[in-house]
């Protein structure tokens, strides 16, 4: 299982992937266009040890527009809503709530150009659509442990909002067929603490990487050998009993390639933020009913936001930095939150969480993006890691609410 630590953490979708992977909760799909490594689920289940992931829970918000209806993504979004591009969905729901602010803010240097297309926001998430292009000898490609990077700062008063640390800001996307010299992506901000200032202007600081196309022809080669590799080791050990590792060749090829890869200069943008993306609702739910967990009671609270759902779990007890409670509460009380739709099922959503502690509280962020959809209401279960068995569970019917 993931460590604990002291202050903040982050779960991961799948706690380990191959070099050349980046983490699953934003992997795409395994499709030959997209412009980083991908591995199949067989990948996924030889390297995951423990697979902690909070479903993202329920938001509202108010629309950009004024009106909320279903709407059709333009010309310049439609490239967005691509099921090659991890998070895809949540473009899609921010498109027919008309929650997007259309963008055409374009930089050129030596033989790139970006295009900042649309901005997503909310105080606990910002997410910017761009188009990247490079010359058509060159392909762009997604290899940890830098991958595609941005900066992100208030353009007034200069202060960093993420900086260009690794998953700071996650900048993912896929590129068309036949054209790896394009890039459709998506630049993902989570925030543990809400933007509570919006900027009024932000700059972004772009920087990508690329490879010859020769080159990306080998590193897709090198993909099929890992998730050959890891098939075979899964298929010898399928309940996981050893840890696997790939071989020193393969190990060696990756990173010989991962040493050609070149990025591009620093792209700098900068575009005027929308006052409406921030006049958004937010939503507060504080059932009564408690939650008991290895015998201590625990509230439960849920902050719904435009893109992003606060879970907070408190106690009057000091329990959220004593170790052997935690350790007892992830392996036997481990939270998920779904949501029931209009068939009557329910369904969590993917997405990535971060957690805070203080004595007396856990705070979960939480990606979502269904509020919006009107589900009928909301269930918070408690779960068993090892057999998925539910210990504990509470109901929210949000149309008592």
């Amino acid at each position: 299982m993931n460590s604990i630590k002291r202050d903040t953490m982050e779960i991961k979708h799948t706690a380990q992937t191959h070099p050349g992977q980046e983490q699953k909760q934003w992997s795409a799909p395994n499709k030959r266009r997209s412009s980083r490594n991908r591995l199949s689920t067989a990948i996924v289940a030889v390297m995951t040890t423990a697979a902690l992931v909070l479903s993202p829970f329920a938001v509202t918000g108010q629309a950009l527009a004024a009106s909320a209806t279903a709407a059709k993504p333009s010309a310049a979004l439609a490239p967005f809503v691509n099921p090659e591009i991890q998070g895809y969905r949540q473009v899609e729901y921010a498109i027919k709530h008309n929650l997007v602010q259309p963008l055409n803010t374009v930089v050129k240097k030596d033989g790139y150009q970006l295009t900042v297309n649309g901005l997503i926001a909310d105080k606990y998430e910002l997410i910017i659509l761009f188009t990247a292009q490079a010359d058509s000898k060159r392909a762009f490609v997604f290899m940890p442990p830098k991958g595609h990077s941005l900066q992100l700062s208030d353009a007034i008063t200069g202060k960093v909002i993420s900086g260009k640390k690794f998953n700071d800001a996650l900048v993912i996307g896929a590129s068309p067929a036949k054209k790896d010299h394009i890039l459709y992506g998506i630049a993902k901000i989570r925030l543990s603490s809400p933007l509570t200032t919006p900027p009024k202007k932000v700059a972004a600081e772009f920087q990508l990487g690329t490879l010859t196309a020769i080159e990306l022809n080998q590193l897709k080669a090198l993909d099929a050998e890992m998730l050959a590799a890891a098939e075979k080791a899964h298929a010898d050990d399928p309940d996981q009993t050893s840890s696997f590792s790939y071989s020193p060749e393969l190990l060696k090829k990756y990173d010989a390639i991962k040493s050609n890869v070149k990025y591009s200069p620093v792209l700098k943008v900068a575009f005027d933020i929308n006052p409406k993306v921030w006049k958004q609702e937010t939503r507060t739910l504080t059932p009564e009913e408690t939650i008991d967990v290895a015998g201590h009671k625990i509230k439960v609270k849920l902050e719904l936001t435009p893109f992003t759902t606060v879970t907070t779990l408190s106690s009057d007890e000091a329990l959220f930095k004593n170790r052997e409670f935690m350790e007892t509460f992830y392996m036997e009380y481990y939270p998920s939150l779904l949501v029931k739709n209009g068939t009557g099922d329910y369904k969590s959503q993917e997405g990535a969480s971060t957690y805070t502690y203080a004595d007396h509280e856990m705070k979960i962020v939480s990606e979502s993006y269904f509020f919006l959809n009107k589900p009928q209401s909301l269930r918070l279960d408690f779960t068993t890691m090892k057999e998925s068995k539910i210990t504990q569970q509470l109901v929210v019917d949000l149309s008592k609410q």
